[in-house]
């Protein structure tokens, strides 16, 4: 009997109508991670629209999607969700990692709750194996060799989406190993690698601005990165 592919997924979304999306396919052999050959050679920036022509036939392999994007919407000022204003305080502004207010990509928001409707019709759920990352703050908070952690090698990636689009899908691949934390609230939910990849000075870092942060303004907000 031929074994399954365990196929992951992540996703640098860009615009629907402009090349400025990235995405990388990874599947897993012998408990680790390469890169799906068939498609890595055809990897390049591409329009937004064609995303569910690529990845349509790798769907029923597939355990995690990883996608860097709004996937949900927040309420309050700029439609920040919970999580978000939390990434936008001192310690965060400081290192320049801080997210965009979703109110300030109406568009990108608009075709990532599109992206996630036609997802869920194929039997994603989200925040179980379709997830909400940010590279950008994964790639500061982790170790300088993060990505040579999986691949001990340089990755076959020529542009900035595409390498977003590798941490995303290396964070798929955490979180189907039970290897990622949760930031977040009803509102919508941020995924990260475990603190066990995270540079010490940035364990300190986020414990400190956790324990810091107002009661009233952030009783909500959960997280499981301590536990």
């Amino acid at each position: 009997m031929k074994k399954q592919k365990k196929i992951f997924i992540g996703i640098d979304l860009g615009g629907k109508q402009k090349k400025t999306t990235g995405i990388c396919i990874l599947e897993e052999k012998n408990g680790r991670i390469s890169f799906l050959k068939d498609y890595c050679s055809k990897c390049k920036d591409l329009k937004g629209e064609y995303i569910f022509e690529v990845i349509k036939p790798y769907l029923e392999e597939t355990r995690v999607i990883a996608i860097d994007a709004p996937l949900t919407k927040g309420k309050g000022k700029g439609d920040m969700r919970l999580y978000e204003k939390f990434l936008s305080t001192k310690v965060f502004r400081q290192e320049r990692i801080t997210p965009l207010p979703p109110a300030l990509m109406p568009s990108l928001c608009a075709f990532a709750s599109e992206i996630v409707d036609w997802l869920q019709k194929q039997g994603f759920i989200l925040d179980l194996n379709l997830i909400e990352t940010f590279p950008t703050l994964v790639e500061e908070i982790c170790r300088k060799n993060f990505v040579f952690l999986f691949f001990g090698r340089k990755p076959p990636c020529f542009t900035k989406n595409q390498k977003s689009a590798l941490v995303c899908a290396i964070v798929a691949y955490l979180h189907s190993h039970f290897r990622t934390r949760y930031l977040g609230y009803k509102d919508g939910f941020l995924f990260l690698p475990e603190p066990s990849l995270w540079k010490n000075q940035w364990r300190q870092k986020f414990y400190k601005a956790w324990r810091e942060k107002p009661f009233l303004r952030y009783r909500y907000l959960i997280t499981n990165i301590f536990d």
